[in-house]
Order: C-alpha cells, then structure tokens, then sequence
C-alpha cells in the first residue's frame, strides 16, 4: 500500500503542499477552516504528521574570560568565535560569562554551573578563583594562561620558543643590543617571553644590558613614553611582549626623529590589527588563535569522554610573520 504524503493531501483537497505542511504544523498563513480539513482528510487517509527533529544539543559548555579579555576583539574575540563556531558544529551550546568582581568577591561557584558539561576559562584571571572553578571536577580547559596549582588540561602559546625565534631574526639581520619592552607581572606569558629574551641572548652571546630591558609597565603610552625618554642610548632593535606595546612605541619613535627599520627594528608578539595598521606594518610572532580555540574545544571533548587520563598541556608553536618593521640585511 502506497505511503499517503502530504501532497496526496494536498491533491485531495485541490490546495498547495505548503498549505497542508503550515496546517499539520498549525502555524499562520491558513484559515481556521483549511486546518480543520486537513486534519479531517489526513485522519481519513491514515497520515500520520511527524514533527522534525531539531539538533539535540549534545554538551552544554561555559566559557569564562574577565570583562578585559571579552573586550580584546582582534585577540580573545577570535579565539571565542573559534570555540562557538565548532561548538556550534559539534551540537554544543557555550554559554559565556564575564569573571567580575561580584564572581570574584563570591566565597562559592554558582550551583547552576554544576549543571553544565564542561567549562572553558580564556586568559588569566584570579587564580584562586580558577583553581576553585577546577576543584568543582567539572572538566576545565584553561586557554592561554596556567599556573602550577592549575591541575586541568591547558591550551597555551609556546612563549620561549616564539620568542626565540624573534629574537633570532634579529640577530641574523645583524642587530646585536636588542631591548624589551613589557610587563612581566601582569601575566605568566609575559614572564616566559622575557624568559625566552633572556635565553636567547645567552644563546647567542649578546650582553643582556637592564638599560633597554623595560619589565614594569603600565600599557598606556604615557607611562611607556615616559619609561623610553629615560633610554640614554636606544638599542638597534626592540622587542614588545604584544602588538600594543609595538604600535605605541612605533609611534614614539618616529615623533623623535626615528626612521623605521632603518634606524630601529620593532618585533612583537601577536599579529593583530595594531601589526597590520602600523606604518611600518610590524613584524610579528604569532599563534593561530582560530586553532587554538577549535583545539580547546576537542581537548574539553576528550577529557569528557576520557576523565582519566593524565592532564595535558598543550604548546601550540607560534610563526614568524615577516612585515616590514625589521631591517633585513640579506635580502
């Protein structure tokens, strides 16, 4: 026996598909009248209307990041589109929330986050207040930040290796007293790339001199303005611990007189629009950050679907983007 559709329906009743599909669904566009005849006929015939399934959501994640990190578009904003867009092809909801000082001052973790399937935390923030979040057992993927207490799967920039690979382009075009500038307290991925200064230099035998090494600063360009006219002797090339700092001291140094690169090379880390609206664009070390948040999303899925295993720190390599603020001499 032939399997009644809703266009024999249709053909029945001598009106369109549509209207029989907009009556079975009893949704607007037909009289009162046309939905009760399609309903008569359909029972007549034996149909029998199935409501499409929608997309079941799978896992229902929280992601977490302070209103600064939310407000970074061209940085965190990429990765967090990243995460939603495979989220959202995977069947997962993400539901964010900003780390504010009302969270922060709360003796506990809100009981509906125990709710939820897992829980992605961007950038650092209170580290008691993220190691609380990894004592809930949740799964937790901590991206671009980490901390000896933190025992949870981690997404992180490799900051030494990166920074290595700047500061060895330099040397290779030449330039031998290199300086740094950024704020190693504000953040774990500051420190390792002073670190990975600093061992660069060793490594290659260049005088690390504290003159040019500017490692307490605001990031605004008052107080970094104020910190380089205390320079006595600029360095031949500078390195910005971020794109920021970068496009700021690009700045200074052509308001003194300064031709770049020809006079000074500027290296940073990150490409974002800073590097790519600079005049001279900024030579840059950077991580993919649209796979950084696609591979914290499988790391959150695997640890999921693998609560046992031993917790893992993943370092995703950074690359050299070659602009134009470094002078090459062997081109």
């Amino acid at each position: 026996m032939k399997k009644v559709s809703m266009q024999m329906i249709a053909d029945e009743l001598n009106i369109s598909k549509n209207s029989v599909s907009q009556a079975l669904r009893d949704k607007p566009g037909v009289s009162v009248e046309t939905k009760k005849m399609v309903l008569a006929k359909a029972k007549e015939l034996g149909y029998e209307y199935v409501e499409p399934q929608k997309n079941k959501v799978d896992k229902n994640f929280l992601l977490l990041a302070t209103p600064f990190a939310f407000s970074q578009i061209s940085f965190f904003g990429i990765i967090i589109q990243s995460i939603e867009e495979v989220c959202k092809h995977k069947n997962c909801n993400v539901t964010t929330i900003p780390i504010d000082d009302t969270l922060l001052s709360s003796s506990t973790i809100p009981n509906d986050w125990l709710n939820y399937d897992g829980i992605l935390i961007i950038s650092h923030s209170n580290n008691h207040f993220i190691k609380r979040v990894i004592d809930t057992k949740i799964p937790v993927v901590v991206v671009d930040h980490h901390d000896p207490s933190f025992i949870t799967d981690t997404i992180l920039s490799k900051n030494t290796d990166g920074t290595f690979q700047a500061i060895q382009l330099l040397v290779e075009n030449n330039h031998t007293r290199i300086g740094f500038i950024g704020d190693i307290n504000f953040s774990p991925s500051y420190l390792e790339r002073f670190y990975g200064y600093q061992r660069t230099l060793n490594h290659f035998g260049l005088l690390s001199d504290e003159e040019i090494q500017i490692t307490q600063i605001e990031e605004t360009q008052g107080d970094l303005f104020n910190k380089l006219k205390q320079v006595k002797q600029m360095p031949d090339a500078w390195f910005c611990v971020n794109s920021g700092l970068a496009f700021m001291l690009n700045s200074y140094l052509q308001a003194a007189g300064y031709t770049i690169p020809d006079d000074i090379s500027i290296i940073c880390f990150d490409d974002t629009e800073f590097t790519r609206m600079s005049v001279p664009t900024i030579t840059n070390v950077a991580t993919d950050l649209d796979f950084m948040g696609k591979y914290a999303v499988d790391t959150l899925l695997n640890r999921i679907k693998h609560p046992k295993e031993p917790v893992i720190c993943h370092q995703i390599m950074p690359q050299i983007n070659l602009r134009d603020s470094v002078k090459i001499y062997n081109k």
